[in-house]
């Protein structure tokens, strides 16, 4: 299990990095640039080369563990995203946010107890 705790924290990792370098480019790129320029810039496709990554570790977890163990342990996403949301894309992350993010970290915790 101490494998696939890792494999996981990498995957969500991955993962949230991935979803915040897409939400900066694609929210700059909605401001009139072409589909084509969008979708050849190298950040774009190293987001989606992140997210791909994120998807097969997550493809090789579901084949060694449960995916009721593996879905929820997905969740720690939401810690990543919320604090480099916060400081790579100065959205604001409120006290009830965190809070709604810690009853899913809680959450984690007793599905992960079982």
């Amino acid at each position: 299990m101490t494998t696939t705790l890792l494999w996981v924290g990498v995957a969500s990792l991955v993962g949230g990095v991935g979803h915040v370098i897409l939400a900066k480019v694609v929210g700059a790129a909605a401001a009139g640039s072409p589909v084509a320029r969008t979708l050849s810039n190298p950040w774009v496709i190293l987001g989606v080369a992140l997210q791909a990554t994120f998807f097969f570790i997550y493809m090789a977890l579901l084949s060694r563990e449960d995916v009721s163990k593996v879905l929820p342990l997905t969740t720690l996403n939401y810690i990543i995203v919320a604090v480099l949301a916060q400081l790579l894309l100065a959205e604001p992350v409120t006290a009830l946010r965190w809070t709604g993010i810690g009853f899913i970290v809680l959450g984690v915790f007793l599905v992960g107890r079982t």
